[in-house]
């Protein structure tokens, strides 16, 4: 399993697939466990997407050079917040599906906070390296 884990993630974007395809099989295996309805946890796993589409498309036009976080060294701030994010996505279904709670509507409070964190990782993928502050030159280059 290590020696999977760490060929998986050499790639950033190869591991954060890998690792929303598993979540994608785990929540999939609860949800049917707790007989929730797949059709909201679609809507709820596609509240998801945003994040990880711009976190893969910030790592394709700016590849980090920072170690990836199962790994030792320094993370990027892209990959740490895309992190946190897909762990409180990942609480709170476990806690609506386990309580039998509004998907749908969790799908659409998470999706809601998609524009901020999307942007930001947008954002720092067009900075230019070491500027604390963003910077039209790179993006109307």
């Amino acid at each position: 399993m290590k020696y999977f884990i760490t060929r998986c993630c050499e790639s950033k974007r190869e591991c954060i697939t890998y690792l929303v395809v598993f979540l994608w099989l785990a929540l999939g295996v609860t949800a049917t466990y707790f007989n929730t309805d797949f059709t909201q946890l679609a809507g709820y796993f596609i509240s998801l997407t945003g994040f990880v589409a711009s976190y893969i498309f910030g790592e394709s036009m700016r590849p980090s050079n920072a170690s990836s976080i199962f790994r030792k060294g320094k993370n990027s701030k892209r990959e740490n917040l895309m992190y946190i994010t897909i762990a409180l996505w990942t609480i709170i279904g476990v806690y609506v599906i386990v309580k039998h709670a509004d998907l749908i509507g969790a799908a659409a409070y998470f999706a809601a906070l998609t524009p901020f964190v999307g942007s930001y990782m947008i954002g720092e993928t067009f900075k230019k390296d070491g500027e604390s502050k963003g910077s039209y030159d790179q993006i109307n280059s």
